[in-house]
């Protein structure tokens, strides 16, 4: 290599890491601003529903979720994975998976509401069930893999920011004592709904795309192919992580699952967090493979590795903190939950090195790994909540958690180690 190779190569790092460093400190005061304003709304709205109602909308939210991730099959990591190696540009690919997602969402918003239309559920319950099928189409419609893909999270969280103030400002305006079951659902329903139209509006016109183009549905079809092992490992992940509100809710009860969906709240606010990183962090992995396996193999480790000892500083901060904490935030109703969230912390900490993991091996291409090393860790925990749920109540769904997300990290670990050993 010649000198004027070198400089290039130290020139193109520098500026590397000086746009990574923006759009990561761009993509967090977004993020803190946003946050900050949704836990405060959130919070406030807990206090005003009750253990009860928030047992019923955290679990509608999860499913709703849940459902989503079944329907997106994986293609946001393989879109992401062809336009950062320069296989495809974003424009070409976005209506596809807009058009897939539509149809599909929709479909399974009227299963859904037919569903509940023929069950049992009464009165503001059963309203706030069918509102669920609404969100789980807004849900279907997510645009965060186009702002990853193009290297634009910055841009990515100030629309969820905008999201948030607008939920956050209708709870701390309009919210009471004894506020109706899904009356927060509802809120965040017409909230998504409007930045999501507004964003998908939006991009189609920067791109040049129509988003409804069922001509463009053969190349989703190229992309599921692709796709389905990155699409179950999504969904086992997903499930080992949230299974416990749905578990929770539905074997020990409505009151359990709302003291547990409390956690819950101040839990998924750190996890958009971690959850930013990894996609700011996600397209850079598949260029470092690329361009050089030695800062690749070495990012991904130290990534990984720091993120699991910042998590055990948080466990020990929290400890010594929920107790007088927790019944600060959410009253005394919700204070037998307080043990509950530097568990639940740890674990999502421990989730930022299994992504890190995760992605190297989509980088290499080793899409089956991350899988074998997953199924099992959700099939054991999703087994162990019937016997240990109703012995230990609440507690039991946060060590399982956190004791699958720990499985999950060490399997993760010895599959790259063990993928990357290669010359």
């Amino acid at each position: 290599m010649t000198d004027t190779q070198t400089s290039r190569g130290e020139s193109d790092g520098g500026l590397f890491q000086a746009k990574l460093f923006r759009d990561f400190s761009g993509t967090m005061l977004w993020q803190v601003l946003g946050k900050l304003f949704q836990v405060v709304g959130m919070v406030y709205a807990t206090r005003c529903l009750g253990p009860d109602n928030v047992g019923v909308s955290r679990t509608i939210i999860t499913l709703a979720m849940t459902l989503q991730l079944c329907l997106a099959f994986g293609l946001d990591a393989v879109a992401v994975r062809h336009v950062a190696k320069g296989l495809a540009k974003a424009g070409e690919i976005a209506p596809a998976i807009f058009t897939f997602r539509f149809a599909l969402g929709l479909l399974a918003a009227v299963l859904w509401a037919v569903a509940v239309l023929l069950s049992d559920i009464g009165g503001g319950e059963k309203w706030a069930w069918l509102v669920g099928a609404l969100f789980l189409l807004v849900c279907c419609m997510d645009y965060s893999w186009l702002f990853q893909a193009t290297e634009q999270m910055p841009r990515a969280s100030r629309f969820q920011l905008v999201s948030s103030v607008m939920a956050s400002l209708w709870f701390i305006l309009f919210f009471k004592s004894g506020q109706a079951v899904g009356s927060d659902l509802y809120v965040l329903l017409v909230a998504n709904a409007l930045v999501v139209g507004t964003v998908w509006w939006r991009l189609s016109r920067e791109l040049g795309f129509r988003c409804l183009s069922p001509a463009r549905l053969a190349g989703a079809g190229k992309l599921l192919r692709e796709a389905w092992l990155i699409w179950l490992f999504n969904l086992g992940y997903y499930l080992l992580a949230n299974m416990a509100q749905v578990m929770t809710f539905f074997i020990i009860g409505k009151e359990s699952g709302g003291l547990f969906g409390s956690a819950q709240y101040l839990v998924l606010a750190l996890q958009m967090f971690l959850h930013y990183f990894g996609i700011l962090m996600a397209p850079r992995l598949m260029v470092w493979h690329k361009a050089n396996l030695a800062m690749f193999r070495r990012c991904v480790l130290l990534i990984a590795g720091g993120a699991s000892a910042v998590g055990l500083v948080a466990f020990v901060v929290l400890w010594a903190s929920t107790d007088w904490l927790y019944p600060l935030l959410f009253g005394e109703a919700f204070a037998s939950a307080a043990g509950l969230l530097p568990w639940l912390v740890l674990g999502k900490f421990f989730a930022v090195g299994t992504a890190m993991f995760t992605w190297g091996l989509w980088a290499e291409h080793r899409d089956k790994l991350p899988v074998l090393c997953c199924l099992p860790c959700c099939v054991v925990s999703g087994a162990l909540y019937f016997v240990l749920l109703p012995k230990y109540g609440n507690v039991a769904s946060a060590w399982l958690t956190l004791g699958a997300e720990t499985a999950l990290l060490i399997a993760s670990a010895v599959a790259f180690h063990l993928a990357v050993r290669r010359p």
